[in-house]
């Protein structure tokens, strides 16, 4: 059940920020969800790297601006860039769209520091998971792994464009515009080619990779666009579970597998499936707007979904049973949300503001 249309800036007021549970859902519960503000600070407050450099560093990216904040609110580190940037929890990058070497710094390192950590050696798009480094190559059809220790590790290239990919501890998936996913482990061999079909103009555009590397799922095809999960068996991923989408999606989506593995979201086009990997049964939730992002809260049972509908930005707290909680929205012109150790953040334009997530 949604809050009401007039509550449009909840999460950066500088009163009245206090959302109660009861608002939310009027329903009997032994426990209510309680939405506490902490602080609201500015990306670019003067405190900028005079934080506590050893306390958890949370990336951030808003507009043209990146950087790093704690959990008590220190700016550890700021960077306004020119053209694209990419940023993990381990290393951020800025590039041009023609650089040939690209420079890398780990999170440690000061942007006054001038000299970056190491080089990713080619051309393309960077794109960090954590600790991974990826590099696509120009034109879109072959992706790169790195290290900062080793430089490239391995190299793959495919006669169609790349349209999505995940990372994962486990590996990679690269999903193609000919409708053919490739899983590779850890070590960039390729374990299986998977195709899965079933609708009239194949493409892959969304796909997921669960930790373990166990379990892969997509959302694929046009023309009976589907849901497809597949799981391990006798080292070979086969379909377990597969469902057919009411909307024809057109462009790239988000597929993501819960941290245990036991549930897999995936953008369904009128909002949020959401898949029980032992049960095999899924659940959807009608959103507004195209999902960017999807946090996991498990200290509160939570899962917590950005979703952007024109300028207006919308934030949805779902339990993991799939009942909707309720719902808040902004207008901005970007925004992003992290959940760290049951905490929510909430990232509009050039504020962030945290807020505790309760049951009580």
């Amino acid at each position: 059940m949604k809050i009401k249309e007039n509550i449009h800036i909840i999460v950066f007021a500088s009163v009245g920020f206090l959302i109660l549970y009861t608002f939310l859902a009027p329903r009997s519960l032994s426990t209510e969800l309680q939405l506490t503000p902490q602080w609201t600070t500015s990306i670019f407050q003067e405190n900028q790297g005079t934080g506590n450099t050893s306390a958890t560093q949370i990336p951030f990216q808003l507009g043209q601006n990146m950087g790093y904040f704690t959990q008590d609110g220190q700016i550890t580190m700021m960077e306004s860039y020119p053209f694209h940037a990419t940023i993990s929890p381990e290393y951020r990058a800025t590039y041009a769209p023609d650089s040939t070497r690209i420079p890398v710094y780990q999170v440690s390192t000061p942007v006054e520091a001038g000299q970056p950590d190491f080089y990713l050696e080619g051309a393309g798009f960077p794109f960090f998971a954590d600790d991974r480094l990826y590099l696509f190559g120009p034109g879109g059809y072959g992706v790169s792994q790195y290290s900062k220790e080793e430089g490239k590790l391995w190299q793959f290239e495919h006669a169609a464009p790349i349209v999505t990919f995940s990372s994962s501890e486990a590996g990679a998936a690269i999903g193609y515009a000919d409708g053919t996913v490739f899983i590779f482990s850890s070590t960039g061999e390729l374990v299986q080619t998977f195709e899965p079909g079933g609708s009239t103009y194949p493409i892959i555009l969304g796909t997921a990779l669960s930790p373990s590397g166990n379990q892969l799922a997509c959302v694929s095809g046009i023309d009976q666009q589907r849901f497809v999960l597949t799981q391990q068996r006798n080292g070979v991923n086969k379909v377990v579970f597969h469902t057919y989408l009411g909307k024809n999606q057109r462009e790239p989506v988000l597929v993501q597998f819960s941290k245990d593995e036991s549930m897999v979201f995936y953008a369904s086009g009128t909002g949020i499936g959401i898949v029980d990997c032992t049960l095999l049964k899924t659940k959807e939730l009608p959103l507004k707007g195209n999902i960017l992002a999807i946090e996991e809260c498990n200290e509160n049972g939570l899962i917590c979904v950005l979703t952007k509908d024109s300028g207006r930005y919308n934030i949805y707290l779902i339990e993991t049973n799939g009942t909707l909680i309720g719902s808040f929205g902004f207008k901005a012109a970007a925004a992003f949300i992290n959940v760290t150790d049951g905490d929510l953040y909430v990232g509009r334009d050039t504020k962030i503001s945290k807020i505790d997530l309760t049951r009580k």
